[in-house]
C-alpha cells in the first residue's frame, strides 16, 4: 500500500480475506494452494527504501539477526502492524512468538551459513555484503 503497487496490494488483501475465512483464521494457506495467489514479501523497510531513505549502518542484533538502521525502524514500525502485537495475550508472549519465528527462519539457512563460514576469510564482511545486496534487491523488485 505504501509503495502504491496495486498488484501486490490486491494480492495481500485477497490472501488475507481467503486465508482468514476459508483457511480457518490463517491456519492454512488456502490462497496459494487453492487459488494460486502467491505470497508478497514486503515490509516497512522496503517501503522506506522505495522512497529513498538510506539503509544506514549495518549491525547484528542478538536473536533478531542482521539489519540496518532503516531495517530496525522498519521492523519496529512493522511490529505495530503485526497481528502478534495486537492479539498476543501479553508483551512477553508476543516477544516469544517473534523470537521463535526468527529462530525458525534461521534454522532454514544453517547449511548456507556453514558454507559461508567455510568459504570466506572475513565472515562478517561477507554476511554484511550479502545482506545489503539481498535487501537492495527486495527494495528494487
Amino acid at each position: 500500500f505504501f509503495q502504491g503497487d496495486m498488484d501486490k496490494m490486491g494480492r495481500v488483501i485477497g490472501r488475507t480475506l481467503i486465508n482468514t475465512t476459508i483457511g480457518l483464521g490463517g491456519m492454512f494457506d488456502v490462497a496459494k494452494k487453492g487459488f494460486g495467489i502467491e505470497d508478497v514479501n514486503e515490509d516497512l523497510d522496503q517501503a522506506l527504501g522505495f522512497y529513498g531513505v538510506p539503509a544506514g549502518p549495518y549491525f547484528v542484533l542478538p536473536l533478531l539477526g542482521p539489519t540496518t538502521m532503516r531495517g530496525l525502524v522498519g521492523r519496529a514500525g512493522g511490529s505495530f502492524l503485526s497481528p502478534t502485537f495486537h492479539f498476543a495475550p501479553s508483551v512477553e508472549v508476543g516477544a516469544g512468538i517473534t523470537v521463535s519465528d526468527k529462530i525458525n527462519d534461521a534454522s532454514f539457512i544453517l547449511d548456507d551459513k556453514k558454507q559461508l563460514e567455510d568459504s570466506t576469510v572475513d565472515e562478517y564482511e561477507s554476511m554484511k555484503d550479502f545482506y545489503n545486496q539481498y535487501r537492495f534487491g527486495l527494495v528494487n523488485e
